[in-house]
């Protein structure tokens, strides 16, 4: 079962004794365990009945122990484990023995960043409960999160805003639901959302960004260029996040540089390559600063470096800077 499954089972009122969360999406993990807590809690035994734990800081006896516990109120006691691939083979086993006789009265959640380590646990949930996996989403989900994101905080986010600041932050969902937090702050009372306020908030919370490592980069600019991304890391940014950012930007220019070759109106080119028309207006600043082939040699260092930063030992951040230098200092 996906989330949305799980999400259509909860309104449907079916809840079962025993879930497994697996995958890397934590922050849709604990938007599920809110929306469970709120469908099988009596209102007001919230604080009484529900507990979310640290597998690494709790032994599997102690939370069997509470979860066997009648619940004050009535209903069921509910609790989430997360992490449980912490756990030994031992503990692990004495888990899945538990689940095969779950009280009525528990609905217990535990999370863990995929099957491998708790396979056996996952088939004895199976036969109890579900098994619920959480996709980290991608670039057509992600706004969406984001416009249902911003509901919940009395804000209304324009579907063209939401798609901008998919394209300057990426995917993650921790990172976005950070950046969205900080636009909202920016807003004030205002309720409705824009793509001017994306871009405004991020100039007043960023010094540098993946679009100024860009620029520094096509404008031939080494010096600035290795400042900007040694912000980025320093700002907590993934190597290899900023090198598929690094591609898909030059991507875009490609495809900018094309479509105007083509005779495509700037108008058009947006929703033909279906990019923010802020997103393809840079591009198109930056599309005269690069012949094909220098294009194409850029597609292949991105590549070399990708390859270089999952085979060799060799630090990230020094190929990265690497390949940023070599970009920038080239004027072919």
């Amino acid at each position: 079962m996906d989330s949305d499954g799980f999400s259509k089972t909860l309104r449907a009122g079916k809840i079962d004794p025993v879930y497994l969360f697996v995958g890397p999406a934590s922050l849709t993990m604990g938007e599920a365990w809110d929306k469970l807590l709120a469908v099988v809690l009596p209102k007001g035994g919230g604080r009484f009945n529900g507990e979310r734990l640290q597998a690494k800081e709790i032994e599997p006896a102690d939370f069997i122990a509470r979860i066997a516990v009648l619940p004050m109120f009535g209903g069921r006691r509910v609790i989430m484990v997360d992490g449980v691939e912490a756990w030994g083979k031992g503990a692990l086993s004495e888990v899945e023995a538990f689940v095969a006789r779950i009280p009525a009265s528990a609905c217990l959640v535990m999370t863990a960043p995929g099957r491998k380590n708790v396979e056996g646990l996952a088939k004895a949930v199976e036969t109890k409960g579900q098994v619920v996996v959480f996709r980290p989403p991608g670039e057509r989900e992600a706004p969406h999160w984001l416009v249902e994101r911003a509901k919940q905080l009395g804000k209304i986010l324009s579907p063209g805003a939401a798609s901008l600041l998919v394209e300057i932050s990426g995917t993650d969902l921790q990172t976005l639901s950070s950046e969205l937090d900080k636009i909202c702050t920016f807003a004030g009372e205002r309720q409705r959302l824009q793509a001017e306020d994306i871009l405004e908030a991020a100039g007043a919370h960023r010094t540098f960004s993946a679009f100024d490592l860009l620029d520094h980069i096509k404008g031939r600019q080494p010096d600035k260029a290795l400042t900007a991304l040694r912000s980025l890391l320093t700002s907590g940014e993934v190597p290899l996040k900023i090198l598929s950012t690094l591609a898909g930007q030059f991507r875009i220019v490609w495809q900018v540089k094309d479509g105007l070759r083509q005779g495509i109106p700037e108008s058009q080119l947006a929703k033909r390559i279906g990019k923010h028309p802020f997103v393809v207006k840079k591009a198109i600043e930056q599309a005269g600063r690069f012949s094909d082939a220098t294009l194409y040699r850029v597609m292949e260092a991105v590549g070399q470096t990708d390859i270089a930063i999952k085979s060799t030992g060799v630090s990230p951040e020094l190929l990265l800077e690497d390949l940023v230098l070599d970009l920038a200092a080239n004027r072919n």
